[in-house]
């Protein structure tokens, strides 16, 4: 019988194992323009699928390329807790079988900085949000990832980097739920009622639909959830929700799809 850690590892492989070519944007705390960057991530892994070779290039300009690497493999990097990133000890990663997923720091702790990075798959479509807390639990910066599996430019993406003043969520959503929490149980879906609006979150509307309510602090002995949506059309919208308890821990990532109802 397969365990839930290696259908953790099985959602990882089967939907991210592509050539990712993109665009990073980073935001400032109020939402200004930090840098923004080409980059691809390569994956590869071996026949069965036990070895991952990842590879990612920050393109800045034609001269100026900057690499990162990493190797995984199931035998070390799949965990009954998620899966370990070896670049942070206390980061890993849980994966819907639709390649929706988080990368998410376990545990907050004082002076320490805190990060996550939520990730959407559609079609040849990937896009990740990038969530940093300081070490003092202030918001540091976000980041809007933006990929395709099928070229550089995409067909799908815009070039656009400011971010909107708002955006018009509210419409007759209805949706289904689904949740991963922090040993790998996946829930069965159920019916869900869209909610946006948080008490104490910064709302932040990026380009090409993509949206974020986060705190505006996160502390240790207040329990918090990091929001993101994507409208991916008139009439489809995908959402994550990542939850940490009171004690700061990691708990549980949501995965929330919306249609208008008819």
């Amino acid at each position: 019988m397969v365990g839930l850690k290696e259908k953790n590892w099985k959602n990882f492989t089967d939907q991210h194992l592509y050539d990712w070519y993109g665009i990073w944007t980073r935001y400032t705390p109020t939402g200004g323009i930090q840098e923004s960057f080409r980059s691809l991530r390569h994956f590869e892994g071996n026949a069965d699928k036990t070895e991952i070779y990842q590879l990612n290039q920050y393109i800045y300009a034609e001269d100026d390329v900057k690499e990162q690497r990493w190797n995984f493999n199931e035998r070390e990097n799949s965990l009954f807790d998620g899966m370990f990133h070896p670049q942070a000890e206390f980061m890993r990663g849980y994966f819907f079988p639709s390649g929706h997923s988080i990368w998410a720091t376990t545990q907050l702790k004082s002076e320490t900085y805190f990060a996550m990075e939520l990730f959407f798959r559609y079609q040849s479509l990937r896009h990740s949000v990038g969530i940093v807390y300081d070490d003092q639990g202030n918001l540091f910066r976000t980041a809007n990832i933006r990929e395709d599996s099928t070229a550089y430019p995409s067909s799908y993406w815009s070039t656009d980097l400011e971010q909107l003043s708002q955006r018009n969520l509210e419409k007759n959503w209805t949706g289904t739920s689904i949740t991963i929490t922090s040993d790998l149980e996946i829930s069965e879906p159920i019916s869900t009622q869209f909610r946006w609006d948080r008490e104490g979150h910064q709302l932040f509307y990026l380009p090409d639909g993509v949206s974020i309510s986060c705190p505006e602090k996160v502390t240790v002995g207040t329990s918090f959830d990091c929001v993101v949506n994507w409208l991916i059309n008139d009439n489809e919208m995908h959402q994550l929700i990542s939850s940490y308890d009171a004690t700061g821990k990691f708990q549980s990532l949501t995965f929330e799809k919306y249609g208008l109802k008819q």
